[in-house]
């Protein structure tokens, strides 16, 4: 009577494929997990980074928020008057000044135009 617990040679060299190959898979699944992990760990430490730097920014009581807001009205108004300063705006300015008045004169010489062709088509009528 033969004995089914035992296995073939071969039988022995196909399971131990197949463990080898599930080895290097689980080596690949585990080098893909220690990089995600790695890559975790840099994104925290920059969220720390950040955080402490907006944690700067944040008012300690509504005597400091009412100040900071201040300074930073003070700086757009600032700016604002150093744009009205700027002589390159000052020339653009005109010229949309220029372009917006030769608009205007051709829409007029337009209307002048229909209405003096149309006074004349009346006058070709009733004649």
């Amino acid at each position: 009577m033969v004995n089914n617990d035992e296995i073939t040679l071969s039988e022995a060299k196909k399971v131990t494929a197949e463990l080898k190959a599930s080895i290097l898979k689980l080596d690949v699944l585990n080098q893909e997990v220690i990089n995600n992990v790695t890559q975790l760990q840099d994104l925290n430490s920059k969220m720390k980074d950040y955080t402490s730097i907006i944690s700067k920014f944040e008012p300690k009581n509504e005597q400091e928020m009412i100040k900071n807001y201040s300074l930073y009205l003070s700086f757009l108004a600032q700016k604002l008057e150093d744009l009205g300063k700027n002589q390159e705006l000052k020339r653009i300015e005109k010229i949309i000044n220029v372009a917006d008045k030769i608009a205007n004169l051709s829409v007029l010489k337009l209307v002048l135009i229909v209405v003096i062709t149309t006074t004349a088509l009346n006058f070709m009528i009733l004649k």
